[in-house]
């Protein structure tokens, strides 16, 4: 139930209110004008200034509060809201105008999401939203940028060795083959991506899915285990359902980020599909993990306790919108969900200083600083996805003085015919790639101290 409806429904429980043509005793109106005398005159419910100061009052400190959310993840004030059997003084018609008036902005508010991006972009240490292109992205990240963007336009993505049945399968359902020109490596070049390029038949399973989602109208969840999953699994796993190296994909809808590590100036939000790093076959690095883990907020080697990866890192994450709705929602959950990431790798980097050269005195906190942005400065940008209805697409964030910059987006495939489809499962391939090359070795470096 939204607030709207909350409110609504709350209104409809309460009595009448009658004027009474009976006068009060003497001693009660004495008592009336005594408590008027005590009170302040309440403005118009519509002056702005009253919901301001509702508002302030709401985040008093000395009043633990308990919060729910809403369908969108926004945060609604349980406490805030008036009780049908609540004592009114005589003034209550007034004052409940005000409450409602100051809970239905504040709902609003909270539930817009360019509204939240407004507020995150102000707060110092909120999250800022930013253009992504070949020719506008992070210096670190310009080689990773170029290749996602031959990748989306289907150049070099598919190993010589599979041309001739793929070509086949192609005139065979007299489909145009002028757009596979370039789609092939040079003969002899070295598939070195992980995991794996799906089959023909994989490739078109996953388009009559896509296909059915679309013109049936599906929700995101089908969506999500027709399609999307089922794409991740044809790369990351081979026909029996084992993960062909490192890395592997799951639904992760129940994941939250620790408190400890969330935005103060945002509700908690949460993504749809990770990748994560399975590093069990390394005793030393399965070792260094454990004992980590035992030190953090979460008990495990992430910033969310999710069980099912709570010994994996987690290294790419997949926020999944319907076709053509939500962007905006989609880019506040990944920033929002990528803030906590940086704020767990910030919080984990200084613990191995602190271990290695103790807790810093006052004259030396610079220094740490210092050293600690060197660090996560290093690793330079941490990748996701947003994937709506078909389209793929690659996002990043940056983290500088405390503040989390998501750049969107970069279009590297879609489900809509095949060779998009083989373009997508190439992007995450080369995603992992980064994985495999960049996070984790910095990770083992300077989070686990291996």
């Amino acid at each position: 139930m939204n607030a709207a409806d909350f409110i609504t429904s709350w209104l409809e429980d309460l009595p009448d209110l009658v004027n009474h043509p009976c006068k009060g005793s003497h001693k009660r109106k004495l008592a009336a004008a005594t408590n008027e005398s005590e009170q302040l005159t309440s403005p118009p419910a519509s002056n702005q200034t009253d919901i301001n100061n509702n508002r302030e009052m709401a985040s008093t400190p000395n009043k633990r509060r308990r919060h729910e959310y809403d369908g969108s993840g926004a945060a609604l004030d349980a406490d805030a809201t008036p009780r049908p059997g609540a004592r009114t003084a005589p003034s209550s018609s007034a004052s409940l105008s005000q409450s409602l008036s100051a809970s239905s902005s504040v709902a609003s508010g909270a539930s817009s999401p360019k509204k939240q991006m407004m507020r995150l972009q102000l707060s110092e240490s909120g999250v800022e939203f930013k253009a992504l292109s070949v020719d506008s992205c992070p210096e670190l990240a310009r080689h990773l940028i170029s290749s996602m963007d031959d990748i989306g336009r289907g150049h070099d993505i598919l190993e010589d060795s599979e041309k001739s049945h793929i070509m086949h399968e192609l005139e065979a359902r007299h489909l145009n083959l002028s757009r596979w020109r370039y789609s092939f490596q040079p003969a002899g070049q070295v598939d070195a991506l992980p995991g794996r390029t799906p089959t023909f038949r994989e490739v078109e399973r996953i388009w009559n899915k896509a296909k059915e989602c679309q013109e049936y109208s599906h929700e995101e969840t089908s969506w999500n285990s027709q399609v999307q999953l089922r794409l991740l699994e044809s790369i990351f796993e081979n026909d029996v359902g084992e993960r062909c190296d490192l890395f592997g994909a799951m639904s992760c809808t129940t994941a939250r980020p620790h408190r400890q590590f969330k935005l103060s100036s945002s509700p908690i939000k949460m993504v749809d599909i990770c990748v994560y790093a399975s590093l069990d076959k390394d005793d030393a690095i399965s070792t260094a993990i454990a004992e980590f883990s035992r030190t953090t907020p979460t008990e495990t080697v992430n910033h969310t306790d999710f069980m099912p990866i709570s010994a994996r890192p987690l290294v790419l994450s997949i926020e999944t919108k319907k076709p053509g709705v939500h962007w905006d929602t989609a880019q506040l959950q990944v920033g929002v969900w990528h803030a906590s990431q940086w704020g767990f790798l910030q919080w984990a980097v200084g613990q191995k200083l602190q271990r290695a050269q103790g807790v810093p005195e006052e004259d030396g906190r610079v220094e740490f600083e210092a050293k600690r942005r060197a660090i996560l400065s290093s690793l330079g940008f941490i990748p996701g996805v947003i994937v709506q209805g078909h389209e793929w697409n690659l996002v990043l964030s940056t983290y500088e003085n405390g503040k989390t910059k998501l750049w969107t987006k970069c279009q590297f495939g879609t489900t809509k015919d095949y060779l998009d489809i083989y373009a997508a499962a190439t992007g995450m391939r080369q995603l992992a790639a980064w994985a495999r090359d960049v996070y984790l070795p910095w990770f083992k470096v300077n989070v686990l101290d291996l």
